[in-house]
Parts: structure tokens; C-alpha cells; sequence
């Protein structure tokens, strides 16, 4: 029976094979569950929840016994709100540098409180401090509730100026099937990982291009699809990019790279 794992790191990135040269596919962060398929030098090839597959180094990983719950799956749980949440040694932003950073969306157990501050439980080691305001309490377990189209436009327009990252997938640099994932992913819809595979989900509804409505995903590409983007009203999309600039950025259906390009919508 496969083992299951959960990442001790704020993010991990997992590679095509095992080989700290080869391509990012993709990142796992802090306090995600993982499934361990294989196990070879030192790396493990690994399940994520999203179905998507790669190698990651061992040290990034704790073995999960099989009679041990999942972690942050009981008792009242701090979800990452912040783009990014610092964790501290100690309840203070000044003595000492912090510890390590949560990304949006990362659930951490709550082990007190005090104030303005929380004390969170990692998968190992000593438990780190947050700010309050970095998080929002929700009992573990508790599903992502749908957003409105409006929450999720204002959520991917909070990305805008961050840096794209091939296989990256948090604030920290993020590629473009990795942002539309996180950001729908945030108010309630799973995507899946890669634009191609998002393009052909099954429980995505093809939309014509003059039917377009905000929220809904743009895709491009040549012979296969390699794009996409958030479209947010009137031809206007948003998406990481490193056309012109290698950041989150709004472009337009209309210009002549994209319209191109442009293979189809699908709304979520």
C-alpha cells in the first residue's frame, strides 16, 4: 500500500525525475498531504491531491504512519490568507528573522492562541507563531465555498507584478495553469494542473468566444494547448505570462500575439 506523506516545507518543488537539473512540473506547500509512490536515492515520486505526478527530494517529505491522522485534519485550523503569512520563533515581527512563510491557501493546526497571534503545530519540529490577521479560522475538514465571479477577479488582480515561474504555483512565482488552479481553487473549484489537461476537463463547459463572461478560462496555443488565462469582462484576461514581461499581468484578446493563439473557452 503506497505510504502517505505531508511537506515540512513552505514549498516544495517536484521535479520530472529524480534530479535537481531536470524541469519543475509543479510545488507542494507546507502542510499538504502527499501519496508516496516510489522510493529511490533519496526522492520519492509522489501523487498530489490534484492527481499530478513528479519526483521530490525525501528531506522535504515526513512519512505519515498508517494508524496517524492527516495533518490539519481535526480541531480548528488557521487557512493562509495573506498572499504570504511569516511564521515566527517567538509572538514578536522584531527580535528574531521568521522561521519559514506560509502561502495562500495553506492550512496550519492551531495549537493556542494568544491575542493577535497563533500558535501553530508543523508536521515536525517546534510549532512557529503567525499573525492573526494572516489567517482566517475554519474548522478542518470544511470545504473551499464557491466564490462569486467578482471575489475571484479580485483575488487574481491581488497576483498582479508577481513573477512567473514555470511549475511554480504560489505567490512566490507561479506559471499560468498554476494561477488559474490556486485562484478558482481558492473560492471553491478544483482545476486541474496543466492547461492542456484544464482544456479538455470534463466538468468545464465550452463557451464560444462571443459568450465569454468573467471567470471564465481563455486558452491558446498552436497544435496543442500551452496558455491560459482568467478572463475578467469585455476581452480582457489575466494571466501569467513571460510575453513581454515574465509577470501576472492583464492582456487582451484582441492583441495580435493572442488572438492568434487563442483556442477556446471553458467556464468553471
Amino acid at each position: 500500500m503506497p505510504a502517505q506523506g505531508v511537506i515540512l516545507d513552505s514549498v516544495a518543488n517536484l521535479f520530472s525525475r529524480p534530479d535537481l537539473t531536470a524541469d519543475l512540473v509543479t510545488q507542494a506547500v507546507l502542510g499538504s498531504g502527499l501519496t508516496i509512490k516510489v522510493s529511490r536515492g533519496g526522492w520519492y515520486y509522489v501523487e498530489l491531491p490534484d492527481r499530478y505526478e513528479g519526483w521530490i527530494e525525501a528531506g522535504h517529505v515526513r512519512i505519515c504512519a498508517d494508524d496517524q491522522a492527516p495533518y490539519a485534519s481535526s480541531g480548528q485550523v488557521a487557512q493562509v490568507t495573506s498572499l504570504i503569512s511569516f511564521l515566527y520563533h517567538e509572538p514578536s515581527v522584531s527580535k528574531r528573522l521568521p522561521a519559514l512563510q506560509a502561502t495562500i491557501g495553506c492550512r496550519l493546526e492551531i495549537a493556542e492562541e494568544d491575542g493577535d497571534w497563533l500558535h501553530v503545530a508543523l508536521p515536525a519540529g517546534p510549532g512557529r507563531w503567525l499573525k492573526r490577521g494572516d489567517v482566517r479560522t475554519v474548522q478542518a475538514g470544511t470545504p473551499q465555498q464557491r466564490g462569486s465571479v467578482d471575489e475571484v477577479i479580485a483575488m487574481a488582480r491581488r497576483f498582479l507584478g508577481l513573477p512567473y515561474l514555470w511549475g511554480g504555483c504560489t505567490p512566490l512565482g507561479i506559471d499560468c495553469s498554476g494561477f488559474v488552479q490556486l485562484v478558482w481553487g481558492l473560492h471553491g473549484v478544483k482545476l486541474l494542473r496543466d492547461a492542456s489537461i484544464q482544456f479538455t476537463q470534463p466538468d468545464l463547459a465550452v463557451v464560444e468566444r462571443g459568450d465569454l463572461a468573467a471567470g471564465d478560462l481563455v486558452f491558446f496555443g498552436g497544435e496543442r494547448i500551452t496558455h491560459v488565462g482568467l478572463h475578467m469582462g469585455g476581452g480582457r484576461f489575466i494571466h501569467a505570462t513571460t510575453h513581454q514581461c515574465p509577470v501576472v499581468q492583464i492582456s487582451h484578446l484582441d492583441e495580435a500575439h493572442w488572438t492568434e493563439r487563442y483556442r477556446g473557452g471553458r467556464r468553471p
